[in-house]
C-alpha cells in the first residue's frame, strides 16, 4: 500500500503523464489531418534561394543530431511574392549532418520546386506535404506515454503498487510490451517498403545524370564506462556514399538521392562503400523512376533488395527479447 507521499507524488506523476500523453495524441492528429488536407492545396512554381545545413562549430561525433537543414525558397501566391522555409508539415527535425546534407541535396539554389499553397492562407506553403519525416518519432512517443500513462495511472486510482499473484509489480510488463510494440513498428516499414518498391517498378521513367557521387567518412565516438576507472572513448570509422543526381519532368529539374528503398548502406570498410560508389559516376547517365504524382520522389533501382530485409531483422530481434522477457515475467508472475 502506498503511503499518503508516495500516493501524491504517484497522482501528480500520472496526471503529468496522462497530460502528456493527451497532447503527443492531439499533435498526432492534427499533423495527420494536416498532411492529408495539404494534399489538395494549390501548386505553384518557386526558387530556391537557400540551402545550407546550420551545424555547430564543435563536434564530436557524426551520431550526435547536433545538424539542421535551412532550406528558404521563394514563390507568388495570391498577388504578392512570398517566402517560406518549410519543407514538410511539423518542420525539419534536428539531425545527423549526413542526412542534413542529404535534404539540402534534393534543394540546390536556383532550384526551381513546386510549392504546394495553402489557398485560403497563402503564407502557408510545404515543399513535400506527404512526407512523414517527423510522424514515425510522434506515433513512437505517443505510444510509450500512452503505456507509461495507464501504468502510473492504474497505480494512482488503486492506491498501491499493482502485483501480480506472485507479486511482480505490473510496471514490469510495459517494458517487454513496448518492445513487442516497436517489432510492430517495424512489420508496418517493411510492408510499407514493399509496397514502395512494388508500386515504382510501374512509375515511368525519365533519362538524368549521376552529378555527384563520393564516399563519406563518418567519425563515431564511443564511450566505455569501467567500474572504479575512468570513462574511455574511441572513435569508430563509418562509410557511406553520398549520390545525387538531376533528372528532368516535363519543364522541372529534380534532384535525386535514393538508390533503393533499402535506405542508405553504411559500413565500417572503405572499401565495400567504395565499390558501390564505382557504380555510379559523375556525367553517367542513369534510368530514374519517379512518382507521377511526385516527381521530386524518385529511385535508380526499384527492383533491388539490398536492405529491405532490414526492418523485418528488427521485428525479429524485438519479437525474440520482448517475447522471452513477457514469457518469464507470466511465468514468474502468475505460475
Amino acid at each position: 500500500m502506498l503511503d499518503a507521499h508516495q500516493l501524491m507524488w504517484t497522482q501528480i506523476a500520472a496526471g503529468i503523464s496522462v497530460l502528456l500523453f493527451g497532447l503527443m495524441l492531439f499533435n498526432l492528429v492534427r499533423m495527420w489531418g494536416r498532411m492529408q488536407a495539404a494534399r489538395s492545396w494549390d501548386k505553384v512554381e518557386g526558387i530556391i534561394t537557400v540551402s545550407q545545413v546550420d551545424q555547430p562549430a564543435t563536434h564530436t561525433s557524426d551520431d550526435q543530431n547536433d545538424a539542421k537543414p535551412i532550406i528558404r525558397y521563394r514563390y507568388q501566391a495570391g498577388g504578392q511574392e512570398l517566402e517560406s522555409d518549410k519543407v514538410f508539415v511539423g518542420g525539419a527535425a534536428m539531425t545527423t549532418r549526413v542526412l542534413a546534407a542529404k535534404l539540402t541535396g534534393r534543394y540546390p539554389v536556383g532550384a526551381h520546386v513546386d510549392v504546394h499553397v495553402d489557398p485560403r492562407q497563402p503564407t502557408e506553403a510545404l515543399l513535400e506535404p506527404a512526407a512523414a519525416q517527423n510522424v514515425a518519432a510522434l506515433v513512437a512517443f505517443t505510444v510509450v506515454f500512452g503505456v507509461i500513462a495507464a501504468t502510473l495511472a492504474a497505480h494512482a486510482l488503486a492506491g498501491h503498487v499493482l502485483y501480480t499473484n506472485n507479486h511482480v509489480p505490473l510496471f514490469a510488463f510495459a517494458l517487454p510490451i513496448i518492445v513487442l510494440l516497436g517489432g510492430v513498428f517495424c512489420i508496418i516499414e517493411y510492408v510499407r517498403t514493399h509496397r514502395l518498391a512494388s508500386a515504382s517498378l510501374r512509375w515511368p521513367t525519365a533519362t538524368g545524370g549521376i552529378t555527384h557521387s563520393e564516399v563519406i567518412e563518418e567519425n563515431i565516438e564511443e564511450k566505455t564506462d569501467h567500474d572504479n576507472k575512468p570513462a574511455t572513448s574511441k572513435l569508430v570509422h563509418r562509410y557511406q556514399v553520398d549520390l545525387r543526381y538531376a533528372y528532368k519532368v516535363g519543364k522541372r529539374d529534380y534532384t535525386g538521392t535514393e538508390v533503393n528503398w533499402g535506405g542508405t548502406m553504411i559500413s565500417g570498410l572503405r572499401e565495400v562503400v567504395e565499390k558501390d560508389a564505382a557504380k555510379y559516376r559523375p556525367g553517367q547517365h542513369v534510368k530514374v523512376y519517379y512518382d507521377p504524382d511526385r516527381p521530386s520522389h524518385s529511385v535508380l533501382e526499384p527492383a533491388s533488395r539490398d536492405g529491405a530485409l532490414g526492418p523485418l531483422i528488427g521485428a525479429a530481434v524485438c519479437a525474440v527479447v520482448g517475447g522471452l522477457f513477457l514469457t518469464i515475467l507470466i511465468k514468474i508472475g502468475f505460475a
